[in-house]
């Protein structure tokens, strides 16, 4: 039977709530807060309850009147089995499984997701819909929704049960044809047995398929457009910087797109980095990121290495660091580092790490062609990176990876010895074996503020993501073979994707397992 994809689950699952509990009178529906609430269905005897005691609420655990689908989660303590949903979840592209991914069943519409304008709370959109019960992917992206001593309902069943994925704002709303009760139902049968973008199980790569962050992305030397695109972004969403905002899904807005496309400088191939179709210039985007309202306009920043440290210009600086404290999320790599490196970035965002590039020779050029580098696996996150490209056949086994096109410009880092598990203001993910120099750091922000406070994250790569671009206008350079320059660029992006992917996850101390999002209040 095929999946079906819907944009407002709430009204696809009216059958389920036939289920509900009802034997006070007490009837279950949603409102229009996201909650369940009083309506005309589900009211009566409660005949179709399967988990109702006398009194109206719920024999399975829960601690008052069961509402809407809650009302639906079978008693299994008769059987070998309770009721469990099991399946995988990839990337836009459909090709990668990812960590780290909320999967729970939502009791009511999922509340909009406004692309851009970040707010600084920890999570950029919470788990919205009154979720019933929900879990996270583990390292090879399955998941298991099964009641625990923790949840006091359980999996519903029966027909046209709603599902969401969700990692920051990347979220997508799907429905299950069947639950069945008292047993396992494998989703990856329904959703994904196809390969690629077939695979529906999968995050969002355009508008039409749900929610996605809005995307500030600059252009340079590296052809970093191309694994956003790899990633499985869709075409369409790379616009000009003037085009419009998209709204919530399922809005339509006609000429928008989730990644606004600036051009900044190749001083490789240039001068111009590439473009697309009614772009700006350099000038132009080294005009917008001086002030922090335009910056403040997007979830995510993504800095493509221009193969020079230009000045950002005045105020530039400061803007970027009030972006990170306003909640944003910023992607830089190799030169962009001037962002947190002496003497231009702000003393907040240089005291996080010990940095090379301030040493006597100052920034490294080209790097080495390729390098056998460790992962980082003293932290709950670095173990399942580890795990994650060995199962993907990305490293060269359990926590040992080759990648290409490296430079060094961190030493460690800060304070001084630190490791993950004992707070550090940054996160080591990849680093050199030989001399323990990172090469992929992340760091949230407020930088030093109780983890609590904290709500932005900023990342500087060390690793050129897709080679050197020949400055065409997007998609062309993508197809370009000769980009690839020198060769491994394919198994650089993949390494970074699990990384790109966390940057939209909820900020949190890295020595902790992740914690699932809060639900919505």
């Amino acid at each position: 039977m095929r999946a079906l994809l819907v944009a407002v689950p709430a009204v696809v699952v009216v059958a389920a709530l036939a289920f509900a509990c009802g034997t006070s009178g007490k009837s279950s529906s949603f409102d229009s807060g996201g909650n369940g609430g009083s309506g005309s269905g589900g009211s009566g005897s409660g005949s179709g309850c399967l988990t109702c005691g006398t009194d109206g609420g719920a024999s399975s655990g829960g601690t008052g009147p069961c509402q809407g689908l809650e009302c639906a989660a079978a008693d299994c303590s008769q059987s070998a089995t309770d009721t469990t949903i099991t399946g995988h979840v990839y990337d836009p592209a459909g090709n990668l499984p990812l960590y780290n991914i909320y999967v729970y069943i939502p009791n009511a519409t999922p509340a909009p997701i406004i692309p851009g304008t970040p707010e600084c709370t920890p999570c950029e959109a919470p788990a919205s819909g009154s979720p019933i019960i929900g879990t996270s992917t583990a390292a090879d992206g399955s998941f298991t929704l099964v009641k625990t001593g923790n949840d006091p309902w359980g999996v519903p069943v029966g027909d046209k049960i709603p599902l969401v994925i969700q990692v920051g704002k990347w979220r997508k709303q799907l429905v299950i044809p069947t639950v069945s009760k008292c047993g396992v139902n494998d989703l990856d049968p329904i959703f994904n047995s196809g390969a690629g973008t077939a695979r529906e199980l999968r995050l969002p790569a355009k508008s039409s398929e749900g929610d996605m962050p809005l995307m500030a992305f600059t252009s340079g030397c590296d052809p970093a457009e191309c694994f956003l695109r790899h990633l499985g972004i869709d075409d369409s969403e790379f616009v000009p910087p003037t085009a419009p905002v998209p709204g919530p899904f399922p809005q339509t807005v006609a000429g928008a797109g989730h990644v606004h496309f600036y051009t900044a400088h190749d001083d490789q191939n240039g001068p111009n980095g590439s473009a697309v179709a009614g772009g700006n210039t350099p000038a132009d985007t080294y005009a917008w990121w001086t002030d922090s309202k335009n910056l403040l306009q997007y979830d995510i920043i993504f800095n493509a290495c221009e193969c020079n440290p230009y000045d950002r210009g005045a105020g530039a600086y400061g803007a970027m660091d009030i972006f990170l404290r306003g909640g944003g999320r910023l992607f830089t790599t190799h030169y962009y580092g001037n962002w947190f490196i002496p003497t231009t970035g702000t003393a907040d965002l240089q005291s996080v790490a010990s940095w090379a590039s301030i040493q006597p020779g100052g920034w490294q050029g080209n790097g080495s062609d390729s390098e056998d580098d460790a992962v980082d696996q003293s932290f709950p996150k670095g173990v399942a990176y580890a795990q994650w490209l060995q199962d993907n056949g990305i490293s060269t086994g359990l926590g040992d990876i080759t990648l290409s096109d490296l430079r060094d410009d961190i030493l460690a880092p800060k304070p001084a010895g630190c490791t993950a598990g004992q707070s550090c203001l940054s996160t080591r993910w990849i680093y050199n074996p030989g001399n323990n120099h990172p090469r992929y750091l992340s760091f949230n922000t407020p930088v030093g503020a109780p983890v609590a406070s904290q709500c932005g994250r900023a990342v500087y790569s060390d690793v050129h993501l897709s080679g050197v671009s020949d400055d065409s206008t997007f998609p062309a350079e993508c197809s370009d073979p000769s980009i690839d320059d020198p060769p491994g660029h394919a198994v650089n992006e993949k390494a970074l994707e699990f990384l790109f992917f966390d940057l939209s996850s909820c900020v949190q101390n890295d020595s902790q397992p992740p914690a699932p999002p809060n639900p919505a209040q």
